[in-house]
């Protein structure tokens, strides 16, 4: 009887063990060896272990066992990477600290996610499902001279199956409670001896598992579906894949769970039932990537891309039962890149690719806060009650003598308005491009340095139409005004970034690197913010000459990472550990100020931490895969914050979505069968406090949890395989994120209270099923 690796590895098949072992069986006196990976993560093929940078890679196959769907699912399992969400916003997505909080259309994600090389855009467009997947690798840290679009924080690459010339065809499916179906299925047909056609498909939907108070379906619905096509020609000459993707996706919104309303945590009181807010997009994704072999050293790669997605999104934002404030946004984007990329890799010690790119982003967006008046006044006269009269007596609606007295005037009854909208349309036109390239040089066979460098220029221009609202309060929660037609903004801004690098060879089985690089993330507009004249004639009414978009500048990082890899035990551990540390100036942020939500360059932070990973297989039948991050970030700099409002005092604190502590292990035992082999996997999630804002609060900082999900399968030599799961085993209950809305009392957040984020999901248990056709 002899023990299959392969199918050992795709047991566990995690971060930097997402790899199969050495196929066949192994002597007694060697035991399992851990096989090299490969990956791109520098553009050329290079060994996990040898590339000067800390990477996290996914096999496909470890995706599909541990239910990742989407890019959010690899949170769990990446040392650093933190802000997993329900919805489909990359508000809270921060890599090592550094994150992007603003909802907007204005500004651009710290974290950039490309899927074969494309930028997957903001909102709406990033969340496309995880299916027919070769792998996925995480970059940490700057990334500018990798990818046709610039990465501040980190970047995350989807790379998807290409067609090859063997056929092949699969099947998946998983069932699991709360009427959980998902399935894929793939066929690959070689054409000719040079022309490939690969296609999949993939279906999830499942019912929810919140309870709302105020009736209605549970809350936390999915129906996904979405299809590749992709047809490739492998030459001598050119090896070109053309890929179109579609996808439809429907789910629930963020849900809010107010921690003054007395609910228990598997429960929520929202005015919006189940099925009447909605997070929906449609998206559509066409690639070209094309491969030119100029000699054997030159390499010209040329990838073109159009995108388009139409992404429509209602939540209750105030988290109670009155229509206080539902928010919603539309947007209808359209992307079209274009980079060209020339690689060179021959016998003698230099190495390195070059690049230029280009890109134009259009986005029509349209955002609306819906409220009924008399329930904002009864609600301002709650979460701002230190400015209102008691002696007045109540506020039962905005007529009360309590809030015409706040108010400053008498308001008459017959002009409240129920479920008013504050509307506005905000269109951005986005264009840039990009020059950048790395240069690798083997200074003996031990030692390589690497130095990169890019140079960016991004334009926006922005447009926003404010509405009149109308009713007994007119404008006053997102703006105070509104606009003769379109008011504008435009500008344009430039940034060199250079990276260096060095990888050296102690043994063969013991590497370390250092690395410095800038980062850069372009400047913007708020969605929500105008600067305004002194001189306007009317206040309430802003003319085109009175007030332009809100503009903030670029922000800036420099990070340091030095780090080691190592291959022990006969290459049966790889333990990899990295220390970084970093310096963020002008960091932009979204703040709350009297309902609307503002961006500004409003402070400087730090950041350093500690990553490490370790993959170990002490025996035939075992395979262990350890991980873990330690992160210390500080506001250094809070004048500006306090000075917009956006905390009360904040020096010292840590970055919102930014946990202390972060870890994950995975732990498979294999025992081989006569016809196959049975696993038995357990997988241990941790995170450390984390907190929603900037000023720390305890009352809606995530506490530390810790998930537990257990695995028990076979793996059939006949190309079958079932696997039993349960997910959450120990029913953990913890928040997604908390959100700042008011003070440290809870207190003037204009009829908003601090509130958490979706509570966890609980224990589901299900079972799936796969078989492959080859």
């Amino acid at each position: 009887m002899t023990f299959n690796y392969n199918k050992l590895s795709a047991a566990v098949l995690a971060v930097v063990g997402s790899v199969a072992l050495s196929s066949g069986a192994q002597s007694q006196t060697q035991g399992p060896e851990i096989e090299e990976v490969l990956v791109t993560a520098q553009k050329r093929e290079q060994t996990l272990q040898d590339i000067p940078v800390a990477v996290s890679a996914f096999g496909g196959d470890f995706m599909k066992k541990a239910n990742i769907t989407d890019v959010r699912g690899l949170v769990d399992f990446t040392p650093g990477f933190s802000g997993r969400t329900e919805d489909s916003f990359t508000d809270a997505l921060a890599m090592r600290g550094v994150v992007t909080n603003d909802f907007g259309i204005g500004g651009d994600p710290s974290v950039a996610v490309f899927q074969d090389g494309v930028w997957a855009g903001r909102t709406g467009g990033v969340q496309m499902s995880f299916y027919d997947i070769s792998r996925a690798e995480v970059v940490k840290g700057p990334q500018g001279t990798l990818f046709g679009r610039n990465a501040i924080a980190g970047a995350v690459e989807i790379i998807t199956n290409k067609p090859t010339d063997e056929f092949e065809a699969s099947v998946d499916f998983t069932l699991a409670e709360y009427n959980h179906l998902e399935g894929t299925a793939t066929i690959n047909q070689p054409l000719t001896d040079n022309l490939f056609f690969r296609a999949s498909v993939y279906g999830m939907q499942n019912d929810g598992y919140l309870e709302n108070m105020q009736g209605g379906d549970d809350l936390g619905f999915h129906d996904n579906k979405s299809a590749r096509l992709a047809m490739r020609y492998a030459g001598d000459f050119v090896d070109a894949t053309l890929m179109y993707q579609t996808e439809s996706r429907d789910q629930d919104p963020s849900v809010y769970w107010d921690p003054e309303a007395g609910l228990p945590s598997d429960k929520v009181n929202v005015d919006l039932k189940g099925g009447e807010g909605f997070d929906t997009a449609e998206i559509d994704l066409i690639t070209l990537h094309a491969d030119f072999a100029l000699s054997e050293e030159l390499t010209l790669s040329s990838i073109t891309a159009y995108k388009t997605y139409d992404f429509d999104y209602l939540e209750d934002y105030d988290a109670g039962p009155e229509l206080v404030n539902n928010y919603r946004q539309k947007n209808d984007v359209e992307y079209t890149s274009q980079e060209f990329r020339l690689s060179f890799d021959g016998d003698g010690p230099l190495s390195g690719f070059a690049g230029v790119s280009a890109y134009q982003e259009d986005i029509d967006g349209f955002f609306e806060y819906i409220y009924d008046e008399d329930a904002l006044c009864r609600a301002i006269a709650v979460t701002d009650s230190g400015d209102f009269d008691s002696s007045l007596g109540p506020v039962t609606d905005c007529s009360s003598p309590a809030f015409a007295d706040y108010w400053g005037e008498q308001i008459d009854p017959a002009d409240q308005v129920m479920g008013k909208a504050e509307q506005s349309y905000v269109d951005v036109e986005n264009s840039g491009y990009a020059v950048y390239g790395d240069l690798t040089y083997s200074v003996s066979e031990r030692l390589d340095v690497t130095a990169g460098a890019r140079y960016t220029l991004d334009k926006k221009k922005m447009s926003n139409q404010v509405l009149d609202s109308g009713g007994a309060l007119y404008n006053n929660f997102n703006y105070e005004f509104m606009t003769l037609g379109a008011l504008s903004n435009e500008d344009e801004w430039s940034e060199f970034t250079p990276r260096v690098a060095m990888n050296y060879d102690i043994s063969d089985d013991v590497a370390l690197y250092a690395n410095a690089a800038k980062g850069y993330k372009s400047g913007g507009f708020a969605t929500f913010g105008f600067d305004i004249s002194d001189n306007t004639q009317n206040p309430y009414v802003l003319r085109p000459d009175e007030a332009v978009p809100m503009q903030f500048d670029p922000e800036t990082v420099m990070s340091y990472e030095v780090g080691m890899k190592t291959r022990l035990l006969d290459n049966s551990m790889q333990f990899n550990v990295a220390l970084f540390t970093y310096t963020y100036d002008d960091l932009q942020l979204a703040y709350f100020d009297d309902g609307s939500t503002q961006v500004s360059n409003v402070g400087e932070a730090t950041g350093a931490g500690l990553e490490m990973d370790l993959r170990y297989l002490p025996s035939e039948n075992w395979d262990i895969f350890l991980s873990g991050a330690y992160l210390s970030t500080e506001i250094t700099d809070d004048e500006d914050m306090v000075d917009v409002g956006a905390c009360a005092g904040c020096e010292g604190n840590s970055l919102p979505f930014a946990p202390e502590l972060s870890a994950s292990a995975i732990v498979t035992y294999l025992q081989p069968l006569s016809d196959g082999d049975m696993f038995f996997t357990t997988e241990v999630i941790y995170q450390s406090e984390m907190f929603g804002g900037p000023d720390n609060f305890e009352s809606v900082a995530v506490q530390p949890w810790t998930e537990v999900a257990f695995r028990l399968g076979y793996d059939s030599n006949s190309d079958w395989n079932v696997a039993l799961f349960v997910e959450n085993a120990t029913d953990e209950t913890y928040f997604e994120r908390g959100w700042e809305n008011a003070d440290a009392n809870n207190e003037y957040g204009y009829g908003l209270p601090n509130a958490y984020v979706w509570p966890s999901k609980p224990r589901t248990i299900g079972v799936s099923f796969g078989m492959s056709f080859n």
